[in-house]
């Protein structure tokens, strides 16, 4: 076989596994062509600070789903987190890496709680993160009497808002978190285990796999991300309301999840689906609002691209 036709089937089949990518591209092209404004170097960089929060929190979304489990806790668990990283700077004096990587392992040690819960005691994943999800939240709620926590330091806020080489500081950490996702679904044992649990746990546990540390552990990435979406949240804002704070934050990292052509029922799925997935919504949602469209139509659109998504898996399935 000639190497120009090895070469051109390579590409047709890595097109057929990303065909979410390609429609992101597309967007991109119809948004160019349609907006002024939206080709621009500062609208662009607003597309991609406008989903760091989300992308952070879909990347650990997407372990869970890969096992075929949901998390609904994640926005409280943001919520809870972003609180500890400002009270640590307030209270304890803690530094700027210090109060993040505080955020960070409480949202690990959060989303663990969620594993042991579905793993040892044999609660549905939905029940369990449902409740976790009231839990979280309406704690932080009475600590702070359903006030907002507030920073104390400005420097805090050059993660959210500074510059390096024009672009957002805040895109980084997101982009270092995809990469570190990737290589550990597609490089690692525990991505082969995770992949192997969503499609068949009885295969998997023939394999070798543990199964229920591999439950753990994708809870536990799935908060430790919802900690790291607080740091980026709190980096914007230099504060956390307990009340408003990360509202619809896990629907929005599943429906991204979902659409980057994952499937819930688990075993299917990667990390560039995911991150495009974002970028869809964050496009759309930013196009959509430099031609004046109401917030409540880019819901229902959200909704319907869901349902498509969601129709189309079905309809292969059947297949």
């Amino acid at each position: 076989m000639q190497p120009t036709l090895v070469t051109t089937e390579r590409f047709q089949r890595w097109i057929s596994r990303n065909k979410i990518f390609m429609t992101l591209i597309a967007l991109v092209f119809f948004a160019a062509l349609t907006s002024d404004y939206f080709w621009t170097w500062n609208n662009i960089m607003n597309v991609f600070r406008q989903a760091s929060v989300i992308g952070m929190i879909a990347l650990g979304v997407h372990f869970v789903v890969l096992i075929g489990m949901l998390d609904l806790s994640v926005g409280s668990i943001l919520v809870f987190s972003g609180a500890i990283i400002l009270w640590g700077q307030n209270l304890f004096n803690f530094d700027i890496p210090g109060s993040f990587m505080l955020g960070a392992v409480s949202g690990l040690l959060l989303g663990g709680v969620n594993g042991l819960i579905v793993t040892y005691g044999r609660v549905p994943s939905f029940i369990t993160t449902l409740g976790t999800m009231f839990i979280y939240r309406y704690f932080m709620m009475w600590v702070a009497d359903a006030g907002a926590v507030s920073g104390s330091r400005v420097s805090h806020t050059f993660l959210g808002h500074g510059y390096w080489l024009g672009i957002p500081v805040v895109v980084f950490p997101l982009l270092i978190a995809a990469v570190s996702a990737h290589l550990l679904t597609s490089r690692t044992l525990f991505g082969r285990y995770i992949y192997a649990v969503g499609q068949n746990p009885r295969a998997a546990y023939s394999s070798g796999a543990n199964i229920r540390m591999v439950t753990i552990v994708a809870f536990a990435l799935s908060g430790m991300a919802a900690g790291l979406g607080a740091v980026l949240e709190t980096a914007r804002l230099n504060s956390i309301s307990t009340a408003n704070s990360g509202v619809y934050y896990e629907l929005d990292a599943i429906a991204a999840v979902v659409l980057g052509g994952a499937s819930l029922r688990g075993g299917k799925g990667t990390i560039l689906g995911t991150v495009s997935g974002v970028l869809m919504f964050s496009i759309l949602n930013n196009y959509m609002n430099l031609q004046n469209v109401s917030t409540y139509l880019q819901g229902v659109l959200k909704g319907l691209l869901i349902f498509i998504v969601l129709y189309r898996q079905n309809r292969l399935r059947e297949e």
